[in-house]
């Protein structure tokens, strides 16, 4: 039998036996047709001079912020009424999405205007977010360390890696949390009750696609967003999986090993104690992070630099790759070298997928049963209990 999964911007064929396979888990989320989602936007006025912060980098936030620009444009509004931002190290991929446009596009600038304190934190936010009109576009995700991501996250780690920081400290243990409620969360969306209002716009992504949008206050438009999400992305499993073959449905998401591996969490609540994961990332812009560069590199001693209260971009996820290999197996099938996945990660590694399931039937025997799922990211398998079924 034939299963396509998805490697970067192209997918590979993997054959396994129908003995072999479980069953191929999907959410149950539909891609939104184009005319509908130009409906939805059309709704949003950009009059006076307007900001638009782009937080999270993937295929359907794009589209929609391509899509809001262009029905502004076809309203007769100016270029010039409006100025995208979006975080500095994927600025490139915005202009590329704008390059035949005249938008004015930076980064958000340094947090120096106070806006109040959050459970003793002081927030400061970039000056830039009281001289215009304020839109957000974000996209609803599973998260690790906020339970859900959009909204007031993607707002906080746009305006100030500090604030990342104190969500860091607010965390209970070293386990990925996603889809439930965490105290990061809530430190979140206090934060963002004292930088105030927004358009938010939160895009629901289907392998690279807009599935759905939410407008309107970012409170609750991010409750509704994280519970559609949840209502259609969570699977009850009968028993717990033995062997899970991951892929990742947007391209955007598998360009480096952070990016990627963040959709990895999601899928461990199937997965029995001492199984095996195999992921599909292409990786083809290496690392990301920063907590991953200094870690393989033994510049970041993780012990001593959390004791001390430290933190960098993406600490949480090395952290909770520590946890996983402690009771997981995880293949990597990507372009990084072996030397940082293998050597300095502790990750099995595999040249092609065929190899991962190879692998897993020479080490788990050949009657072992796969469960695929090809997008992660919106998928969260969990498997019923004795006292869960009575």
């Amino acid at each position: 039998m034939e299963i396509w999964l998805p490697y970067g911007q192209v997918e590979v064929a993997i054959d396994i036996k129908a003995e072999n396979l479980a069953e191929v888990l999907k959410p149950d989320i539909q891609r939104l047709d184009d005319g509908f989602l130009y409906e939805v936007l059309d709704s949003v006025e950009i009059e006076d001079k307007s900001m638009i912060l782009l937080s999270d980098i993937t295929s359907a936030t794009l589209k929609v912020m391509t899509s809001l620009i262009e029905l502004q444009i076809e309203k007769g509004r100016s270029q010039k009424n409006f100025f995208i931002t979006a975080p500095e190290d994927r600025l490139n991929v915005v202009k590329r999405a704008l390059e035949e446009k005249h938008i004015n596009i930076t980064s958000m600038g340094e947090p120096v205007e106070d806006v109040g304190i959050v459970d003793g934190f002081r927030v400061k936010v970039p000056r830039a977010l009281f001289e215009h009109r304020r839109i957000i576009i974000s996209e609803v995700s599973f998260d690790p360390l906020f339970g859900f991501g959009g909204g007031s996250v993607s707002l906080i780690r746009a305006i100030d890696s500090r604030l990342m920081a104190e969500a860091f400290k607010r965390r209970l243990d070293d386990n990925p949390k996603p889809g439930l409620d965490t105290n990061a969360a809530w430190f979140a969306s206090r934060v963002a009750e004292e930088v105030g209002e927004f358009t938010s716009i939160e895009v629901l992504n289907r392998s690279g696609e807009v599935s759905e949008l939410f407008l309107g206050n970012m409170v609750d438009v991010h409750s509704k967003a994280s519970k559609k999400l949840y209502e259609s992305s969570k699977i009850v499993l009968h028993r717990p999986a033995r062997a899970m073959l991951v892929g990742l449905g947007d391209p955007l998401r598998s360009l480096t090993l952070s990016s990627s591996i963040r959709s990895l969490w999601n899928v461990l609540g199937g997965l029995d104690k001492d199984g095996i994961v195999a992921l599909l990332a292409e990786c083809s812009e290496g690392l990301g992070s920063e907590a991953f560069k200094l870690y393989t590199t033994d510049r970041l001693k993780l012990d001593e630099f959390i004791k001390r209260g430290g933190y960098v971009e993406g600490l949480e996820d090395l952290i909770y790759l520590k946890t996983a290999l402690q009771t997981y197996s995880i293949i990597l099938t990507s372009t990084l070298p072996n030397y940082y996945s293998e050597i300095k990660l502790g990750l099995r590694t595999a040249k092609k997928a065929s190899d991962a399931l190879n692998y897993i039937l020479n080490n788990f025997g050949t009657r072992t049963k796969f469960y695929v799922i090809p997008d992660a990211s919106n998928i969260l398998p969990t498997f019923q209990t004795k006292n869960q079924s009575q």
